[in-house]
């Protein structure tokens, strides 16, 4: 089996006297999208805030292609190829789609993002060919039309796909997608389905998604870890993780699981 991407360790992290996660280890493997899932308060947020830096683990290791990262800053980590989303939408809102996803994109430029606003010698060729990446990860997105609106103008579901153009700019090895799918509408999840199973195969290495829609989930993803109270209490394919006990005790509940249970054997539930 293929050395993973990223992983942690034993992974925990205490609030004062609340353990928001409790020695957490997870594999994310070359050429997947690793889904995961929990209750609301279950930790799934704290632990990509410890991977990507944000936060400084109280125990435990997280390693990225085969060296540890433990502790290092944010932009170290960014830079070493690890990009994110968030819960909660973080775009430049007076700037235009593009200019969004071109912020993203000079992480890999020479020049940088004060060298492209202060004009300095060499920008403006550079300039052009981040323009030009830029607005092919857009049309990836569908918002290529949308190019030279100011990015608050978007509807929210249209922002989130912005975030994860941004983020792909960054030309990341691991891209980590905290509940993408928050505002978008039926034909729009259905279309970040199909992206999200493309991701780890045409433009990053693998994929790690917090969501709560657990049809974009058990449709997207190749394995889920299941996080209760901190915890891991279950890890594995869609299909085996949606029957598994604890899960639906801690989360999914028996509806979930007669529905979901209803689309596998109507083959609604896959993985292309």
């Amino acid at each position: 089996m293929a050395e993973p991407v990223l992983s942690t360790s034993g992974l925990t992290k205490a609030f004062g006297g609340l353990l928001a996660l409790s020695d957490v280890s997870l594999t994310v493997r070359p050429g997947e999208a690793l889904g995961i899932i929990g209750p609301n308060g279950a930790g799934k947020t704290t632990l990509f805030n410890v991977i990507t830096g944000a936060l400084l683990p109280t125990a435990g290791e997280v390693a990225f292609a085969g060296r540890t990262i433990t502790g290092r800053p944010v932009h170290e980590i960014a830079r070493l190829g690890i990009a994110r989303t968030f819960q909660n939408i973080r775009l430049f809102r007076e700037m235009t789609v593009i200019e969004n996803v071109i912020v993203g994109r000079h992480s890999r430029g020479r020049t940088g993002f004060v060298g492209a606003i202060l004009h300095l010698p060499g920008m403006r060729r550079e300039e052009r060919a981040l323009r030009e990446r830029a607005r092919a990860y857009l049309d990836l997105m569908g918002l290529a039309d949308h190019a030279e609106r100011p990015a608050g103008s978007l509807t929210t579901g249209q922002q989130r796909l912005l975030e994860i153009a941004r983020a792909l700019a960054s030309e990341p090895t691991v891209l980590l997608l905290d509940e993408p799918a928050a505002g978008l509408n039926t034909r729009e999840t259905e279309a970040l389905s199909a992206l999200i199973r493309r991701l780890p195969v045409e433009h990053v290495r693998a994929v790690g998604l917090i969501e709560h829609d657990m049809r974009l989930v058990m449709d997207a993803s190749d394995r889920v870890v299941v996080i209760d109270r901190g915890r891991k209490i279950a890890e594995g394919a869609p299909a085996d993780v949606q029957r598994n006990p604890d899960v639906i005790a801690a989360y999914l509940g028996a509806d979930f699981l007669a529905q979901a249970t209803g689309r596998a054997a109507n083959g609604e539930v896959r993985r292309s």
